[in-house]
């Protein structure tokens, strides 16, 4: 049993080792004379060697400003309050194409005309989109 798990680790020894050593690959970035980059692991004169770890972390971590906008408390609050109306708007407009779907729907099946089967399937699969549409709606107000 002791072997078999001596093998063992003998075996992914390399692997680990292989591991490291890919990743403390340089990268290097060149510059052609037309002004195209191109990012290589390979040395190439005139290339820059580039440290692998600033661009691991964050603007955060590094002290950096972070380059993503700042929008302003007030402006954002107007902006839910924007999307919030919208999407009512968008939850009442679906509920009565949902009501509607369902009338008609009520409509063909008392009717009993076998012609009318393919439209009440197209009309069962209407209601399901808009029940669908209806609840995500209420989903993202929920998050409001």
């Amino acid at each position: 049993m002791k072997i078999r798990t001596l093998f063992i680790v003998l075996a992914l020894i390399p692997g680990v080792s292989l591991s490291n050593a890919i990743a403390g690959t340089d990268i290097y970035k060149y510059v052609d004379k037309d002004g195209n980059i191109t990012f290589t692991n390979r040395r190439i004169s005139n290339a820059q060697k580039i440290s692998i770890a600033s661009f691991s972390r964050s603007a955060e971590q590094s002290g950096l400003p972070s380059k993503s906008p700042r929008v302003k408390d007030v402006a954002q609050k107007e902006r839910d309050a924007m999307r919030r109306q919208i999407l009512e708007k968008e939850l009442v407009a679906e509920e009565k194409l949902f009501s509607d779907a369902q009338h008609f729907l009520l409509q063909i099946s008392n009717n009993g005309d076998s012609a009318n089967k393919e439209k009440a399937v197209q009309l069962r699969n209407k209601l399901f989109l808009h029940q669908r549409n209806i609840t995500a709606l209420k989903k993202e107000l929920a998050k409001l």
